[in-house]
């Protein structure tokens, strides 16, 4: 057995909701240890936004939490107790001040993922926070039904509060293996089966490949009635990726665990409705008839999409404009504004920013954190089962469970 040591709270992950409780904590004059299983912490929160760090968005908590996949009032209480205004003030009194240039999404004015990880350590460091990288934990200690601390491969910490935040699945190399969810299993609790989020979509037509890197500025994709995402859409390799798809990408990989290929619907141009493209073509049909129907579709599209549309609807590409048949029109303005495309998959939990699935949020307390199930143990971050959408929700829930977790445990 190696070193046996004692704290007041133990945090398992040393990312944004790891590093958020262990300041918090340590604020309070907890002892804290964070145990972080790859050698440096904030590895993945380095990468966020490109380098940029979307730390948060506009949103109040109500409005917030409504975008979330989960039931809203789960983790409403942990967001309003750190709203995104608290949280940007927090980074401003230690040196980080951040700045809204879109509207929407809060970044660090420097543009620097670095300096919020630094900001962190700092904060944590000068409270005393203990860090043990390279120390993956592998079994939680038990007693009675309570937490009693945690055990790593040289180190047994003894500690009656236990902070799981592990993050999910996305990213490997940066640490997303989903160990806080065996942790989570020795405790009692349920998994929701993980399955990759905010991540690019495969189809079974192959011919999104040929316009890969071909961006859609604003784009709405339906699945079915109720699931719907707008934004860019970018055409890969292998499908199609960008906003508008990612916020669907988790719930589509989790109806994929038991269905062969589900069917998006795209508008490839959000605003414009079927009625548009038929007053469209009408006014075509009458000043530009000898024109031909590709030449014309191209001043809304690449000439390259603007082929491909017609060579699916038709090959209506060097048709004239005043001598398009109805069938082959329906078709077009089905395409225009209904576009097909069937998912087999995604592109994996390589590139998955993050995880639909985890700890059920009812096996928790929203006001604390805390499991309902084993005493002292605690969970916060991408471990549990919230469904964030991309554009600040992920860290920002972060944040703010880190922090409600620190200031109860």
């Amino acid at each position: 057995m190696g070193r046996m040591l004692s704290f007041d709270l133990a945090v398992i992950g040393g990312g944004p909701a790891g590093l958020m409780a262990a300041c918090t904590a340590a604020e309070r004059g907890r002892t804290v240890v964070v145990l972080e299983y790859l050698p440096s912490p904030g590895r993945k929160l380095l990468t966020s936004g490109a380098g940029k760090c979307n730390l948060t968005n506009v949103l109040e908590p109500d409005e917030m939490a409504a975008r979330f996949a989960c039931n809203a009032h789960r983790i409403l209480p942990a967001l309003r107790a750190l709203p995104p205004s608290a949280l940007r003030r927090w980074f401003a009194r230690r040196g980080v001040p951040t700045g809204c240039k879109d509207g929407f999404h809060y970044f660090p004015v420097s543009e620097r993922a670095r300096d919020v990880l630094e900001a962190l350590l700092a904060e944590a460091q000068r409270h005393g926070v203990r860090f043990y990288s390279g120390s993956p934990v592998r079994e939680l200690l038990l007693d009675g039904g309570a937490v009693a601390g945690v055990r790593t491969d040289s180190l047994e910490i003894r500690a009656p509060r236990v902070l799981v935040a592990t993050g999910g699945n996305g990213y490997p190399a940066l640490g997303g293996r989903g160990s806080g969810y065996e942790l989570a299993r020795q405790a009692g609790h349920a998994v929701l089966t993980p399955v990759p989020a905010l991540v690019g979509l495969r189809t079974a037509e192959r011919w999104p490949a040929e316009l890969a890197g071909l961006v859609l500025e604003d784009a709405a994709v339906r699945l079915g009635p109720k699931a719907s995402g707008r934004g860019e859409l970018l055409f890969t390799h292998t499908g199609v990726s960008g906003p508008a798809v990612l916020d669907l990408s988790g719930r589509i990989n989790r109806r994929l665990l038991t269905e062969k290929q589900l069917t998006l619907s795209v508008n490839l141009i959000a605003e414009r409705d079927a009625e548009f493209w038929k007053r469209e073509l009408l006014q075509w049909s009458r000043s530009d008839g000898r024109k031909q129907l590709g030449t014309l579709l191209a001043r809304h599209f690449s000439r390259q999409l603007a082929e491909r549309l017609c060579g699916i609807s038709g090959n209506c590409a060097e048709l004239r404009a005043a001598g398009v048949p109805g069938g082959v029109r329906d078709s077009l303005i089905a395409n225009l504004t209904k576009l097909p495309l069937a998912v087999t998959g995604s592109d994996g939990w390589e590139k998955a920013m993050a995880t639909d699935g985890g700890v059920p949020l009812d096996e928790i307390n929203p006001r604390t954190m805390a499991s309902r199930l084993c005493a002292g143990l605690y969970f916060a971050g991408e471990v549990l089962a919230v469904g964030a959408p991309c554009g600040g929700y992920n860290l920002q829930w972060a944040f703010s469970s880190g922090f409600t977790a620190g200031s109860n445990s």
